[in-house]
């Protein structure tokens, strides 16, 4: 996995992440989705994960219920709707894209000069 960057994670690419989590895991907590992205080697701001979910949440993609919990404040448990599947299916194969690219990017420059990018 390639370390950290301050840089941080593309904003574009935030939102099929949590999407993509949702749908492998059905049901998520924010804080959830934020280690599942930061898990993937990905360095990504808590409140920027909030903000994706609530974009998200406006565009009909996720719905979100408060959940009580026993150790602490209550909390919001997001899930997928109809529309957030077909978002997550789509920002799949977006990525996929943009992997594809890079390898073959990789690749092209590697010819160039015969070592690793």
């Amino acid at each position: 996995m390639p370390a950290e960057s301050s840089e941080g994670l593309p904003r574009r690419f935030l939102p099929g992440f949590l999407l993509l989590s949702l749908e492998r895991d059905g049901t998520s907590y924010g804080y959830e989705l934020y280690e599942t992205v930061r898990s993937l080697g990905l360095s990504v701001d808590l409140a920027a994960v909030y903000r994706a979910l609530r974009t998200m949440q406006q565009r009909g993609l996720v719905t979100s219920q408060w959940v009580s919990s026993l150790s602490g404040p209550d909390r919001r448990l997001y899930s997928l709707t109809d529309s957030g599947r077909a978002s997550a299916a789509a920002a799949a194969e977006e990525l996929a894209q943009v992997r594809d690219g890079l390898i073959s990017a990789l690749e092209y420059f590697e010819a160039l000069d015969g070592s690793r990018a």
